[in-house]
């Protein structure tokens, strides 16, 4: 793979959002990155590599096009749009990987502190019906395969914290092709028995369920990115929850951000462009997005060559076009990284930030969305804790608001600080 390089830079100091956008300009225009192939260990890391390489290798300011003056209301719109009238706070939890239930309450309990209310959890399929369809029993511990989730569950609603279930990963009895963990299921109707299931056990207490991750990417499909099949997994997803639980919240999967045309990766703007075609409107209730800044403020305006926090409004366009501007999106994957200066460079996915401009923008960001997008619900930090799995010889280690450890990171103090004065 092609790559150039940059010089080392400490990435902009942070200024008042009515300036920020033009200092951050002047200190990055002409920069270079460069990012090549990481481990293997690591599949969902080394696509997203493959994914931003094409826009880091860019001129920042060719990619920016124009200077657009930056929206600022004085006052926040009317949340009209079902969904939309919500607490934004929500973070991403892996209490299904924690093995000491110490650990998973001192999490929840520091999520609640903070004034979070919103987190989502993965319900992995393949970690629920086993051995075989139709049952829910785990043979190496010889118990309920719903135990932990239904612990999980309890756990949540005694802190008051509400959850958004991801649904994925079929098991192995539910798929020919052992090789891809994270592509759909040989049948439909079985994923469909799973999420009704899935639905009516938790109805009234899991109210939202979040079908799929990623599904533009082929490591999250078959190889191959395909909308039309997704959208016929979708709808089969949507009427089975639906079945369950009529007053359910189905989210569309969360499309990873990239500018790719295929084969194997496909920029989420042509993607979801694609899914409505394929007659995906009536298909979900909620929007679900990706919002990484990358080393850009809040402010920085979107582009179909950029990858930032506001390029979420090109897939508003989208829906807008296709006469769903009816609908409220949810943020899956929302934050800024924060690696040490050393990381190396082929380390740096998502780029890198200061701790103080990672808090920071943290904040800035759900401001400037209640103040700008009436349309906005939810926005989901990545991520909060980690069980240990990441080690912080990687880059994704610095997304967190609190250490393995429980140390609180400085956006952990942002977040409390403006999730409690609202």
């Amino acid at each position: 793979m092609a790559t150039e390089t940059m010089p080392d830079r400490e990435a902009p100091t942070p200024s008042p959002l009515s300036r920020e956008r033009g200092s951050f300009q002047q200190g990055v225009e002409g920069a270079r990155t460069h990012i090549t192939r990481v481990g293997a260990s690591f599949p969902r890391r080394d696509a997203l590599a493959r994914l931003v390489a094409p826009v880091l290798a860019a001129p920042l300011g060719l990619a920016c096009g124009p200077e657009l003056p930056s929206p600022v209301r004085l006052s926040a719109p009317a949340r009209t749009l079902p969904w939309t009238d919500v607490d934004p706070w929500g973070t991403n939890l892996f209490l299904h990987k924690e093995v000491e239930a110490w650990k998973r309450e001192q999490t929840v309990e520091m999520v609640r502190a903070a004034g979070i209310t919103w987190a989502k959890q993965q319900f992995p399929w393949e970690e629920l019906e086993l051995p075989r369809k139709g049952q829910w029993y785990d043979l190496k511990y010889a118990q309920s395969t719903w135990d932990k989730f239904d612990d999980i569950v309890r756990l949540a609603e005694a802190r008051g914290l509400r959850l958004i279930a991801r649904v994925d990963r079929p098991p192995p009895w539910a798929r020919s092709d052992k090789s891809r963990p994270n592509g759909p299921p040989d049948d439909l109707k079985d994923f469909g028995d799973f999420l009704f299931q899935l639905a009516l056990r938790y109805r009234g207490r899991v109210d939202h369920f979040q079908v799929w991750n990623e599904p533009n990417l082929g490591e999250e499909w078959t190889g191959r990115p395909d909308p039309a099949a997704f959208v016929a997994l979708l709808r089969v997803a949507y009427r089975r929850i639906k079945d369950a639980n009529p007053a359910a919240c189905v989210l569309a999967a969360p499309l990873a951000m990239n500018v790719e045309t295929g084969p194997i990766h496909l920029n989420e703007i042509d993607f979801l462009d694609r899914m409505y075609q394929a007659g995906a409107q009536d298909a979900f209730d909620v929007l679900s997005a990706n919002a990484y800044g990358m080393d850009r403020p809040p402010t920085d305006p979107p582009s179909r060559q950029v990858l930032n926090f506001r390029r979420v409004e090109l897939l508003r366009a989208v829906m807008e076009r296709h006469g769903d501007a009816g609908k409220a999106v949810w943020f899956n994957e929302y934050g800024w990284n924060a690696s040490p200066r050393d990381m190396p460079r082929e380390e740096l996915i998502w780029q890198r930030v200061t701790d103080r401009q990672q808090a920071d923008w943290t904040v800035e960001g759900i401001e400037y969305a209640r103040q700008n997008w009436p349309w906005a619900g939810v926005f989901c930090t990545w991520y909060f804790r980690q069980v240990g799995d990441i080690p912080p010889s990687k880059s994704e280690y610095y997304f967190r608001l609190v250490d393995p450890d429980f140390t609180p990171r400085p956006v952990y103090h942002a977040v409390r600080a403006a999730a409690r004065r609202r």
